[in-house]
């Protein structure tokens, strides 16, 4: 399709009428003149490959400062209020509001924020609509506001498919994983295979981006990109493994069905295997002759949603089956029939592939090659004499990072090893990198660079080949008692073992952290399992089994990555 640009001239804005005393006299301002709007294109078409142009853009000028009939009296600035307004009617009955912060006199659109506001003005994709926008001025609530000429201008959308979810990483980048929702009614759904504690966005076809509400900070309640409140990105419990992931728009919530096996039964009976990077089960089976099998498909999930939060010992236990209806796979919590595959004689194997809603095929073919994560990497020569003491903890199984903090005192530099003892298997630095951060590659020439004597935290990446050391220059913790103030810990002998001392005060309903170089970017949480530390993760629990006027003492072993509470 052809793209235009619609590009209106300068236009004028004046101010509103306003008054404030001095002295007990009343100070006039000047009222609002008209704003004139003019515009050199009237024709444009949205184009779904070109979402990041730029297709329409809305000037005037500085408008907000007022001036008063007293020049004794200092006029406030910035004081109007303006708000782009677009409506599908020339009456704006169906109009979608744009505000702006003070002191911003333009806006910009690029082809999704526009083709956005168009969805939001229930205009069909594909079919050209006459648009009307004006610019609305207001100086104060009791006011009445001005309103500008109106701009007609001719916008054709493009088709915003709403039957399917874009499921985004961390970063918000596209992973090629899609959710459904079949009625265009805003609910989502699909099976991901999701990291412990792993991240995700949501986005819709018009562009929305889902994600948890900054707001309660709650786990499962979800946010979105329109409403100019704080959102973050949606998080997984502390388990592994495969989801059915239901995300809700209407009711501003999303669930997450754990999946820890499937039992398989009928004329063949087992368990399958799941491999999370297929997204898929898979499992063996020996026939006696060639010809078709019946088979039933089910599991008891664990339901993960806003009522349970991420505790593991609160999910639901919760009975789903597969079946087969007018063809297509399907999942749900009504016993199935058995489904029907073709065998061959001989070895079998049987994969359940659950990567696009709608098209789940259960068939035989080749199981996938499961690539093995490893919990843990060795960092051999950090200290001398180089030994295998020294470990990084998997935090990001699906990017392959691993980190946590360690003692360094090394002559010669170190290495990444991925396994216990194997001194062949390792990770070097390629020529450039430093001490503190850098590229890696596999059994390379050149030991990683060490840094001068001290505690640094590591963050490395076995899937991008990188490297980075943060010193450690403070620890504290934060969080118990229901205080998130930051609380300076104690160094001890050992170089990575720090305590506090407190008087149970309070309940800790959301755990406790521990914080490096007091930074709310860098710190350690729970992985769920009592005493053990975990990076970049929700705050861990054990203060709460202390009576209220207990002084306890929290260690914690930050090379170890484990924690204590004990009573003084």
């Amino acid at each position: 399709m052809k793209l235009h640009k619609y590009i209106p001239a300068l236009c004028l804005a004046t101010l509103a009428l306003a008054s404030c005393e001095k002295d007990g006299d009343t100070i006039y301002a000047n009222g609002i003149t008209d704003t004139e709007l003019g515009t050199q294109a009237s024709d444009i078409v949205l184009d779904a490959d070109r979402l990041d142009a730029l297709v329409l853009s809305v000037y005037w000028n500085d408008n907000g400062d007022i001036s008063l009939s007293d020049p004794e009296v200092a006029a406030p600035s910035q004081v109007v209020a303006n708000t782009i307004q677009f409506a599908s009617d020339e009456a704006f009955a169906n109009v979608v509001d744009e505000n702006l912060n003070q002191g911003i006199y333009f806006r910009q659109y690029t082809c999704r924020a526009l083709n956005n506001i168009m969805g939001r003005l229930g205009l069909e994709g594909g079919v050209k609509a006459t648009v009307y926008v004006r610019v609305k001025s207001s100086l104060g609530a009791n006011i009445e506001p001005k309103y500008s000429n109106v701009l007609t201008i001719s916008v054709t959308p493009y088709l915003i498919d709403l039957t399917v979810g874009y499921y985004l990483d961390e970063g918000q980048n596209e992973t090629g994983i899609i959710l459904s929702s079949p009625e265009a009614n805003g609910i989502y759904s699909g099976f991901v295979g999701a990291a412990s504690w792993g991240h995700f966005w949501l986005r819709e076809g018009n562009g929305t981006i889902w994600g948890n509400d900054g707001v309660t900070g709650t786990a499962f309640v979800l946010g979105n990109s329109t409403t100019g409140n704080d959102i973050w990105n949606c998080w997984y419990p502390g388990v592994t493994g495969c989801y059915y992931v239901t995300v809700d728009t209407p009711a501003n919530e999303w669930s997450a069905l754990l999946i820890p096996e499937i039992t398989v039964g009928g004329d063949y009976s087992g368990s399958m295997t799941y491999d999370r990077n297929s997204n898929s089960w898979s499992m063996n089976v020996t026939a006696a002759a060639a010809g078709p099998a019946g088979m039933t498909l089910s599991t008891t999930g664990k339901l993960y949603n806003v009522a349970t939060g991420t505790d593991d010992a609160a999910a639901i236990d919760t009975p789903m089956y597969f079946g087969i209806e007018n063809g297509v796979l399907t999942f749900s919590a009504t016993p199935q029939a058995p489904v029907t595959v073709n065998l061959a004689a001989g070895e079998n194997t049987l994969v359940l592939d659950l990567n696009k809603p709608g098209e789940w095929t259960f068939a035989t073919g080749e199981a996938p090659d499961v690539v093995e994560v490893p919990a843990t990497v060795f960092l051999p020569g950090i200290t001398e004499p180089w030994d295998f003491n020294s470990i990084l903890k998997l935090y990001d199984e699906d990017n392959r990072n691993y980190g946590g903090v360690n003692y360094v005192k090394s002559e010669w530099g170190y290495q990444i090893a991925v396994e216990k003892d194997n001194w062949a298997d390792y990770y070097s630095m390629v020529d450039g990198g430093t001490a503190f951060s850098g590229k890696l590659e596999y059994q390379g020439k050149t030991n990683i660079a060490a840094p001068a004597e001290g505690i640094y935290l590591f963050d490395v990446s076995l899937s991008g080949l990188s490297y980075k050391l943060t010193p450690i220059t403070s620890v504290s913790y934060t969080g118990l008692n229901d205080d998130w103030n930051i609380h300076p810990m104690t160094a001890t002998d050992s170089p990575c073992v720090f305590t506090a001392e407190m008087t149970k005060t309070a309940n800790t309903p959301w755990g406790v952290k521990i914080l490096l170089n007091d930074s709310w970017e860098l710190f350690f949480g729970g992985n769920g399992t009592p005493g053990e530390l975990a990076l970049y993760r929700d705050g861990f629990e054990g203060d709460n089994d202390f009576p209220e006027g207990t002084v306890i003492i929290l260690t914690v072993d930050l090379a170890k990555g484990t924690y204590s509470y004990t009573a003084k």
